[in-house]
């Protein structure tokens, strides 16, 4: 009998079997493994009903005693057995490889549409850093302008603190052509005096042409105040006192001499200090009267000089010495530790000075740190470019004192400033201006300054109640 159309001549060869599993193997890699899935069971459903069908036929024959040409190998029942049992085996086999193909690859897809869910992934990758870093460097902005619009605050809050000073502290300008119709040669004389001259010169003209009596530099002498127990020690004498006419100079020397005498007698008064000063400087009374008188005189003309203003201050009691010891422990702790860091200890560079500053005065804002960075180039004269401090040239000082320099000056004002928001602050915890006539106790004033400065310790507590 021959075989049947479209199916395979035979059952397949044992040796075949290998080579088989290995296509099988190789196809299973290919993007059309569903399809290839799909002919191997219309494969094996053809294989087992043409075998089943020719058995059908061959026990037919049997039974009707029919004798047809039959091939002998198909004639066999023996063989038809076997080879229908190797056909069920196999169909076992690749059956079971099949189910066990399909459960490895339940989760996979094929290759052209893993290669595009690939690409797609890869690009989405690339969009998602560059959103990363377009949110990063936004984040960056939004930070350096926070900080900016901190440090504008501070700058602004600080500018209204000067104005307000100003406005308080200012007068209007005066009306200088009205004293023409008093000095002698009217009008053309005064503006020949006067022309472009400061206020303050053209009040120095003012006077001298009013009367040398009115200026006390032209004093010959002033009038001693007497020994009554109520003036300063330092003061009291009976009689004509000389005047030396000390500059400006002369004044911050003196004043600047006092202040390191002082060091070594920190228990001392200020204004026992200077009388014991002038005593261990002069014998004759009158000597040490011409120098007490003239250094008052010329101190209360200096007033707008920060560093007399507080000697000024301590020496009548309204100030405390440690505005100006504290000032110079400022002074000398920047000092020495930009001296600890500096090339050839002398210079160093404006980013360590900053760093240096901030480290020194932590609890000194972007403003002031600015603030003094703009005043060590205005003193040392640096240019845009310039990148060195000279260490040297910017501590220097004279016989007058440290307190002269301006970046001395600056100090001083940054800390007169965050006293005087400090002191703010406080009298705001206290109930502010509606609080001014009323009595505040002392545990009031203690919970104040704890809940301004936390850090505070229980010893300045006290010292400040």
């Amino acid at each position: 009998m021959s075989a049947a159309p479209g199916g395979p001549a035979g059952p397949r060869p044992a040796g075949a079997a290998g080579l088989f599993e290995r296509v099988t193997a190789a196809l299973l890699n290919d993007d059309k493994f569903s399809d290839y899935l799909t002919l191997m069971k219309e494969r094996d459903a053809r294989y087992t009903l043409y075998f089943e069908n020719l058995a059908l036929q061959m026990k037919l024959k049997e039974l009707d005693g029919s004798s047809y040409p039959v091939d002998d190998a198909y004639g066999d029942p023996v063989v038809l057995r076997i080879a229908l049992d190797r056909c069920r085996e196999q169909l076992s086999i690749t059956q079971t490889d099949l189910k066990k193909m399909t459960d490895e690859y339940a989760d996979t897809v094929p290759r052209r549409e893993y290669d595009t869910l690939e690409a797609k992934y890869y690009h989405l990758s690339k969009a998602l850093d560059k959103l990363e870093q377009e949110y990063k460097s936004l984040r960056d902005n939004n930070k350096r302008l926070l900080t900016l619009k901190s440090s504008i605050e501070e700058e602004l809050f600080e500018t209204k603190e000067r104005c307000s000073e100003l406005e308080r502290a200012g007068t209007p300008r005066p009306q200088w052509e009205l004293c023409a119709d008093f000095i002698g040669g009217g009008r053309d004389r005064w503006w020949q005096l006067a022309r472009g001259l400061s206020s303050r010169d053209t009040l120095r003209v003012l006077l001298k042409e009013l009367g040398p009596a009115a200026e006390s530099d032209h004093l010959e002498h002033f009038d001693g105040l007497g020994m009554d127990p109520v003036i300063p020690p330092y003061l009291r004498y009976e009689g004509k006192v000389r005047n030396l006419r000390l500059s400006r100079r002369e004044i911050s020397v003196i004043i600047n001499d006092i202040w390191l005498g002082k060091m070594d007698s920190t228990d001392m008064s200020m204004q026992d200090y200077v009388t014991k000063y002038f005593e261990d400087r002069y014998q004759q009374p009158s000597v040490r009267a011409e120098w007490a008188y003239n250094l008052c005189a010329g101190a209360e003309q200096m007033l707008d000089e920060p560093q007399v203003k507080v000697f000024w201050g301590v020496l009548h009691g309204h100030l405390s010495e440690r505005i100006y010891w504290g000032l110079r422990a400022d002074w000398l702790a920047l000092r020495d530790a930009l001296y600890r860091h500096a090339r050839d200890n002398e210079t160093i560079s404006i980013e360590d000075f900053e760093k240096i500053s901030k480290a020194t005065f932590p609890l000194k804002s972007e403003v002031d740190i600015k603030n003094l960075m703009d005043v060590v180039r205005k003193q040392l004269k640096l240019k845009i470019n310039s990148n060195e401090v000279n260490l040297d040239k910017l501590f220097q000082t004279n016989e007058e004192g440290f307190d002269r320099v301006e970046f001395a000056r600056e100090l001083f004002r940054q800390r007169q400033l965050a006293q005087d928001k400090y002191i703010r602050e406080v009298v705001t915890e206290l109930g502010g201006k509606h609080a001014a006539n009323k009595t505040v106790s002392v545990e009031n004033v203690k919970r104040a300054f704890a809940i301004v400065d936390p850090a505070i310790g229980g010893f300045h507590k006290l010292s400040f109640v």
